[in-house]
């Protein structure tokens, strides 16, 4: 049953009192990244007195001033942690260079020639020998820092002697004036520790068919690394790029509040990219086993893996295009196996592109962030003892031109017991979103999808969820299900069935967690803005073009196929059996309501792709008769997900007009509903303008008795806030 949205006003209030809570930071701001290099910037954080509940990093990447690149390269946001810790590196410095080089001795001489036979006099003549360049360091407490330059002459050799036609008959020894005999200074040079954790990895368009003002946000959840966000941080952008290039914008933002579980250390276990030449050597060299001790605080663990593979000019197509699992190990045990790949490139959010771009990979699609995977292992581990950490990649086999190579980022988190025992978080709106990660099946009239995840230590079993339109009307869902801590789930929300409401933006409230009282509201309730869909007639045609390819060369069965679903997600119409190479026009007719029309393509490919042999076809909505309604990009992946809107459209704008008296005419009562009648003052006039009743509102639905009215024409006047919505009734 719906009822009003009782907390709209409400959640005015405390959303803007959560707002003041909320720090936004920029650090680097349309930063270009045109070469491949790390472009790093200092950051001010929260100096680390409060703690927070969420901290984001948005990162907004964009073309460079120049343009954006044709190709796909790697991108790393890092934090440069200064640990506190000084370390120091042996060196060794000579007491002296001789023209710029370390020598092991030289002589030398302040005046010092070289005898030589001259043919065209016919007699002995001499010229200075070679100048030395001899700089002196003889400050040990400044062994890099030159204390003296010579400028002298070579001496410690032996000069000819002549006879009358120039013939040697002898020689003799030049002696130098001085001898100096090499030796070195031995000292420590020391520098801060500094430690590099990754906090996100994204990798770059095709984007030489991108606009140069494209942009696109990635967002990320590293409240974990709140102990390295403090203070002043130097915050480092790396790119692997050789040409052109992006930008990067990175918007940090802190929240207020109590995480699930307080963070005790953070620790890498791998970082950095490796070769994989053998299984053998790239488990050796890249992917040892680790000690790691666990303190007395620390009850709960994860360990958080971000790994890509790159490179695929070999036989295996590796590491790039190979499919592979990697395994962990904790004391010897295998725990967890990840199989480390991304197959969704055919949806992409980021198209059409150029290059492969619809290619499924090794954890990352061109455009899109790589994923991290959170292994928890609190049951593997026991305070005040250590552990043994390994991954293991599985092993093949490869041969060809290109070494497969793996960028891992690999970090152990420890933390305290969960700081609460019953509670449920929203940490999404994926439907309805303004959100660039979500445009592929954006804007909707539908169904709406969240995602919430259990913050108590005890076992989610349901939730009571309220959502709606802001100052519209909100639906009530009771989700069932079974989450431990911190896991999550994506939860279809029964269908919305009034997109009006005072402004575009859906709110979702969560309460009762598994029948219990919720220890922590603040992260009870989320907003986000939205569009509203486009409307169509309610006759129109498909216009489908197909390409060559087929699902079976047998039967010529095209690869493309369309459907329209109606609001509940029911089957409203369905594309014929279509062949490939063909024209098809189909006209279909709607009732009032929401759809959503899906084009398919089984090999995940579109109509239109370069780096196949299918041809090029399109799809295209058409009214009958009329004009174009929508022309799809005809490279779409894998498929077109298009919702729209058949019959009138209620906005924000007319939604005050919408007060609904019934029965019309009435004998005994009136019903008055409308979203805004809540807080409201109701006011009758007869037909000389005169106030014959009032009274205020407090729900969406009010009764009025009109028995003692005389018969006639009367008028209905609701001040709601800024708003006055009339309607005029008749007593029978």
């Amino acid at each position: 049953m719906m009822k009003n949205l009782l907390f709209s006003i409400i959640l005015i209030a405390t959303l803007n009192s959560m707002a003041g809570d909320t720090t936004n930071i920029r650090v680097h701001d349309k930063t270009d990244m045109t070469w491949y290099g790390n472009y790093d910037e200092w950051g001010v954080f929260p100096d680390g007195s409060d703690t927070y509940r969420k901290i984001y990093l948005h990162y907004t990447m964009g073309c460079a001033s120049s343009g954006c690149s044709d190709w796909d390269y790697t991108t790393k946001i890092e934090v440069l942690h200064r640990t506190g810790d000084v370390d120091s590196n042996f060196q060794q410095s000579p007491m002296f260079y001789v023209n710029g080089s370390i020598v092991d001795s030289v002589m030398f001489s302040d005046s010092v020639y070289v005898y030589f036979w001259d043919t065209s006099s016919s007699s002995v003549d001499s010229v200075l020998s070679q100048t030395l360049e001899i700089i002196r360091f003889n400050d040990v407490n400044n062994p890099t820092i030159p204390t003296d330059t010579l400028i002298v002459f070579q001496s410690g050799f032996y000069n000819m002697l002549f006879d009358s036609v120039g013939l040697v008959f002898d020689s003799i020894y030049v002696y130098p004036d001085t001898m100096i005999i090499q030796s070195y200074y031995n000292w420590y040079s020391y520098f801060d520790v500094i430690e590099k954790y990754e906090i996100a990895r994204v990798i770059t368009p095709y984007g030489g068919g991108l606009n140069n003002n494209w942009e696109f946000t990635h967002t990320f959840d590293i409240t974990d690394f709140a102990s390295i966000l403090q203070d002043s941080v130097q915050i480092r952008a790396h790119y692997s790029g050789w040409s052109s290039g992006f930008s990067a914008t990175l918007d940090f933002e802190f929240i207020k509040g109590i995480p699930p579980r307080n963070v005790t250390s953070l620790q890498n276990i791998y970082s950095g990219g490796c070769s994989y030449t053998t299984s053998s050597a790239f488990e050796q060299s890249c992917l040892p086993p680790k000690m790691f001790w666990i303190d007395a605080n620390s009850t709960q663990a994860i360990v958080k893996m971000t790994t890509t593979g790159h490179g695929f000019d070999n036989n295996q197509s590796a590491a790039e295009f190979k499919p592979i699992d990697y395994s962990l190990y904790i004391d010897g045990t295998l725990t967890h196996t990840q199989f480390n790949w991304d197959e969704n490139c055919g949806i992409n959010p980021i198209y059409p592109q150029g290059g492969t771009w619809i290619y499924d990979r090794a954890n990352w699609c061109p455009g899109t962030r790589a994923q991290t995977f959170d292994h928890e292992i609190s049951d593997y581990i026991s305070n005040s003892d250590s552990v043994e950490l390994n991954i293991n990649f599985q092993s093949y086999n490869w041969s060809g031109s290109q070494t497969p190579s793996y960028i891992i980022d690999c970090q152990l988190l420890l933390y305290e017991d969960p700081n609460f025992i019953n509670d449920v978080e929203i940490i999404d709106i994926i439907k309805p979103s303004l959100k660039d990660e979500y445009s592929r099946f954006n804007p909707i009239c539908g169904k709406p999808l969240i995602k919430i995840r259990n913050y108590g230590e005890n076992l989610l079993t349901s939730v009571v969820i309220e959502y709606g339109v802001l100052g519209g009307i909100v639906h009530t869902y009771t989700w069932n299900g079974s989450l431990s801590f911190l896991e999550e789930e994506e939860v279809e929300l029964p269908l919305l069935q009034n997109w009006v409401g005072t402004e575009d933006v859906f709110q979702v409230s969560l309460a009762d967690p598994s029948g219990q009282i919720d220890e922590y509201l603040d992260n009870n309730i989320m907003r986000t803005q939205f569009e509203h869909v486009p409307q169509y007639q309610e006759k129109f045609a498909v216009w489908t073009q197909t390409n060559g390819g087929v699902v079976n060369t047998w039967t010529n069965e095209s690869e493309t196929s369309w459907k329209f679903l109606k609001d509940d997600g029911t089957l409203h119409e369905i594309s014929q059996t279509m062949y490939a190479n063909n024209q098809y026009r189909d006209t279909v007719e709607f009732e009032a309501g929401c759809y959503t029309f899906i084009v398919e393509d089984t090999d995940e490919d579109g109509l239109d792709f370069w780096a196949n042999s299918d041809g090029i076809g399109y799809v295209k909505l058409r009214n009958v008769p009329g004009t174009w309604i929508s022309n799809f990009n005809a490279d779409f992946g894998t498929n077109i997900i298009h919702n729209f809107r058949v019959g009138s459209i209620l906005s924000s704008e007319n939604l005050f007009d919408k007060l609904e008296v019934f029965p019309n005419p009435a004998t005994n009562h009136i019903t008055l509903e409308s979203p805004l009648l809540i807080n409201s003052e109701i006011k009758i006039f007869n037909l000389l303008g005169e106030e014959i009743y009032c009274k205020s509102a407090n729900s969406i639905s009010e009764s009025i008795s009109i028995s003692n009215l005389a018969s006639g024409i009367y008028t209905l006047k609701v001040q709601a806030y800024n708003i006055l919505m009339t309607q005029k009734f008749v007593k029978q």
